[in-house]
């Protein structure tokens, strides 16, 4: 399946850029240049999104995603990941918006070093978790699910 690769390819991104992310509680998460430079360098800027979407791949990786954010402030999340015979549930009642710029930072309320960061660039918005392994067991199977921005739709597979 083509949507998987690339699926990976955002998660590998995903990863070194989240590592680098040096969480504090101000407003502005600050990335060290190396992982910038990793960045799509389009960005559509801060995030503005409303959706609702579920898939599952052949493999029965699946994601169930309701999503709503003006300018990078969440309103509402709600995502079940289910990579493989697991399921893994992250609601905003549990996490604290911790920063909004350049992208949308939420820390879990249990666990301090546990995150989903949501971010866009010209072709998708991005939800994906990071370091929330006392939350999910599951948590370094989760793969980041993948919204289109204007639709608020699953992003389509790319054919090729």
């Amino acid at each position: 399946m083509i949507l998987k690769p690339f699926r990976l390819a955002v998660l590998g991104l995903s990863t070194l850029t989240l590592l680098a992310c040096n969480t504090h509680n101000s407003a502005t998460t600050t990335l060290p240049e190396a992982v910038v430079q990793q960045l799509p360098q389009k960005n559509t800027g801060p995030v503005s999104v409303k959706g609702s979407c579920q898939q599952r791949e052949v493999d029965g990786y699946g994601d169930k995603i309701k999503l709503e954010v003006e300018k990078n402030d969440v309103k509402a999340l709600d995502w079940t990941a289910q990579p493989h015979g697991s399921a893994c549930r992250f609601e905003l009642k549990n996490f604290t918006q911790t920063s909004n710029q350049p992208i949308a930072d939420l820390q879990s309320k249990k666990d301090k070093k546990c995150h989903v960061y949501i971010w866009q660039d010209d072709d998708h918005v991005t939800v994906a978790v990071y370091a929330c392994k006392k939350l999910c067991r599951s948590n370094d199977k989760i793969l980041p699910v993948l919204l289109d921005p204007k639709t608020g739709n699953c992003q389509p597979k790319k054919s090729g």
